[in-house]
């Protein structure tokens, strides 16, 4: 069986999947409602069409964009994935089967146990038939789009051996020595040799000439990724924007007074600039500015499913609601407290200085050097960045770990080299190491696209 009849075989399973979850249990509840009809009521049957909503749809878009966002990572665990979709969706029928069909009213603490696993099956069962679109169904598109190669006609590129080639690109889009060392099973001096043979047949003095970093207050940051760091509080504003949009529509559904419902139409849009509002206000207190950041396209699909699921999530006018004894709590009006603690979470990444004393330093020379001083790998290379003017939001992106790493390795390491400040780490290793005539103090301007080091 070749390729596209098996590309085939795999979209016909997963639309009867799909099916499967839309249809029987639609059925299921239009039997139990149609049974439960008094002989003398007058009461016609539900129509179908009533229980093809459910709230996991919507989920469902959100994980298939996620999973081909991040489908090289999921397509190694391709089986596990189908695996556990097949076992979520039996289990999710035997659930809803037994719930819809088999009638123990009297046993009220049953039914509710019943209910809440037949809920959370339906939408982990969703949202792995999301998944399984991109990862099992379109697998031989995903693996057809590997990306470009950082070293695609480079000269000298072709003179690499294997592991030359496969150190230098993944040092030259960011990873470190310890992590590639980690990756491949090596020493951290034998990366480095394959370093130093790769720069030699390439003929660059280091591997970040062949990306066009740049540095420095007036930079233009790096635009989001899914896997940046401040991508989940990107996802998580966008997803609480599509929930208080929704309570528009129960603004202007709910009873009342013109006024009434024109006064809480303003009050959703002021609730979702408010925190913007503020972080402008504390970005002029201290001298900074809010500097706009682009998303990658795989991100921005993400993005928009999230938006979509907010603004979809709960089928009916008043969107995703909580039953309590003593009444409903309404998730899309807790999407305003959300949006702000997302947008405090992701002030760290949008903020940039005015000014910044930007200094250059030979920065392999100063890791060799703080190496010497017994610092380890990452931490040699945290506390360069750090000597160099860099903010923990940048160190993280650029070195892909995480805030309370960069926070241990700064403390740690002035203990170990007797200093208190970045001022005085970047004099120790000016001194010690050496410094690039070009380093000083410069002032960008805001519509400056480079800083000058």
């Amino acid at each position: 069986m070749g390729e596209r009849s098996r590309t085939a075989v795999r979209t016909v399973l997963w639309v009867a999947w799909g099916l499967a979850l839309l249809l029987l249990p639609a059925l299921l509840q239009s039997y139990q409602y149609n049974a439960q009809l008094s002989p003398g009521r007058d009461d016609s049957a539900m129509p179908l069409s009533y229980f093809f909503w459910t709230s996991a749809i919507p989920l469902s878009v959100v994980t298939a964009a996620l999973a081909w966002a991040l489908r090289d990572r999921l397509g190694r665990r391709r089986r596990a994935l189908t695996g556990a979709g097949i076992v979520v969706l039996l289990a999710y029928l035997a659930a809803a089967a037994a719930y819809y069909l088999w009638f123990p009213w009297e046993m009220g603490g049953l039914v509710r146990a019943l209910g809440w696993a037949e809920r959370i099956l339906r939408w982990g069962s969703w949202a792995l038939w999301g998944m399984a679109l991109p990862v099992w169904v379109l697998r031989a598109a995903v693996s057809s789009a590997a990306p470009a190669s950082l070293l695609d006609g480079i000269r000298g590129a072709d003179a690499l051996s294997e592991r030359e080639r496969a150190i230098a690109e993944a040092l030259a889009t960011g990873s470190t020595v310890a992590q590639v060392a980690a990756a491949l099973g090596l020493s951290s001096s034998t990366v480095m040799t394959y370093r130093s043979r790769a720069c030699e047949k390439l003929g660059v003095t280091s591997l970040d000439e062949l990306r066009p970093a740049v540095r420095g207050a007036a930079a233009a940051p790096a635009a989001f990724d899914v896997t940046s760091p401040g991508a989940p509080a990107l996802m998580v504003m966008t997803l609480c924007v599509g929930l208080v949009v929704r309570l528009l529509a129960r603004v202007t559904l709910s009873s009342g007074s013109s006024m009434d419902q024109a006064l809480g139409l303003l009050r959703v849009p002021v609730a979702l600039a408010f925190p913007w509002l503020v972080l402008l206000a504390y970005a002029r207190l201290r001298g900074m500015r809010v500097r706009p950041r682009w998303v990658t396209m795989r991100l921005g699909l993400v993005l928009l499913a999230l938006a979509l699921f907010g603004l979809l999530a709960g089928g009916g006018g008043y969107g995703l609601e909580i039953q309590m004894p003593g009444g409903s709590i309404s998730l899309n009006a807790l999407g305003i407290i959300g949006n702000a603690c997302a947008v405090a979470a992701l002030a760290p990444y949008l903020l940039w200085p005015r000014e910044r004393v930007t200094t250059t330093l030979d920065e392999e020379r100063c890791v060799l050097y703080l190496r010497g001083r017994g610092a380890g790998e990452l931490q040699a290379h945290v506390l360069t960045q750090i000597a160099l003017g860099r903010s923990a939001p940048e160190i993280c992106e650029s070195l892909h770990v995480a805030r309370g790493t960069v926070n241990a390795y700064r403390a740690q390491g002035y203990e170990l080299l007797g200093v208190h400040s970045s001022r005085e780490l970047t004099d120790l290793l000016a001194r010690d190491v050496g410094r690039v005539p070009s380093a000083g103090k410069t002032r960008p301007s805001a519509d400056d696209s480079v800083t000058t080091e």
